[in-house]
C-alpha cells in the first residue's frame, strides 16, 4: 500500500550511496523505509522524487534548528557533517515508475560515531528527542512534498531544491579523479549535476564527482 512505513529498530547492514555503510546505534536513531507508487512520474524525470523526499526531511529538520542543507544528490547535512542518508530503489514499468522504496537513516539520539563527518540531532540540540513523534513529523513533511509533486509542481519543487542545495552558486572544491574548483549551476531532471568549471560547464552523474571539504 502506498505510504506504508517499515521501521527498523536495529540497523545491522545499513547501506548508502556509493556502497557506504550506515552506522546506527540500536534504538537511538530513525531507520525506516516508505513505499510509494509514483506512477505519475516519467522515468526521465525520476529525480523529482529524490528532490521531494530530500526537501521533506530538510523541511522537518529546519523546524528544529536552522542550517540543514541537501548535499547532492540527496544526503542531508548540517554544516560539513552528515545527519541523514537516503537511498531510493525505483521499479520501472514502461515509461513510468511503478514502485519506489525510500530508505532513510536519520541520526537522532546517538552521541558518538566512528565516521568523523557524522552528526545527530542530539549533538546539535543538546537534548534527546522522542523517536515516534519525530518519525510522524518527518513522514508528514515528506507527504507534503510528495503531494506537491503529485499536483504537478515539479518546477517549483526543483527551484526550492536548488535553494537548499549545498554549494549551489558557490565556488567550491570538487574531485572527479582530479581536484578542481567550480560552482553548481543546475541539477537536471535525470539527476545529473551541472558544474561550471574554468574550462566550461560539465555534467556529472552519481558517483562521478565528490565535494572536497
Amino acid at each position: 500500500m502506498e505510504g506504508t512505513v517499515v521501521i527498523t529498530n536495529d540497523q545491522l547492514a545499513g547501506q548508502g550511496q556509493r556502497g557506504n555503510h550506515w552506522e546506527s546505534e540500536p534504538g537511538k536513531n530513525l531507520t525506516f523505509s516508505i513505499i510509494f507508487r509514483p506512477t505519475f512520474i516519467p522515468v526521465d524525470k525520476q529525480f523529482r522524487l529524490t528532490m521531494s523526499i530530500a526537501l521533506g526531511i530538510a523541511d522537518c529538520l529546519n523546524r528544529l534548528a536552522t542550517g540543514f542543507l541537501v548535499k547532492w544528490p540527496n544526503d542531508i547535512y548540517y554544516g560539513d557533517r552528515k545527519i541523514c542518508g537516503i537511498l531510493i530503489h525505483n521499479t520501472v514499468n514502461g515509461d513510468t515508475i511503478s514502485n519506489a522504496v525510500i530508505g532513510i537513516g536519520l541520526n537522532v539520539n546517538q552521541h558518538s560515531f566512528r565516521q568523523p563527518r557524522a552528526i545527530s540531532l542530539a549533538n546539535i540540540l543538546e537534548e534527546e528527542l522522542d523517536l515516534p513523534f519525530l518519525l510522524e513529523d518527518v513522514c508528514e513533511h515528506i507527504e507534503k512534498r510528495y503531494l506537491q509533486l503529485k499536483l504537478g509542481e515539479g518546477q517549483r519543487l526543483k527551484s526550492q531544491y536548488l535553494q537548499r542545495l549545498m554549494g549551489f552558486g558557490e565556488h567550491r572544491l570538487y574531485t572527479d579523479g582530479s581536484d578542481f574548483s567550480g560552482r553548481i549551476i543546475d541539477v537536471h531532471e535525470n539527476g545529473q549535476l551541472e558544474i561550471e568549471r574554468h574550462d566550461g560547464s560539465k555534467l556529472y552523474g552519481f558517483k562521478e564527482v565528490e565535494f572536497i571539504f
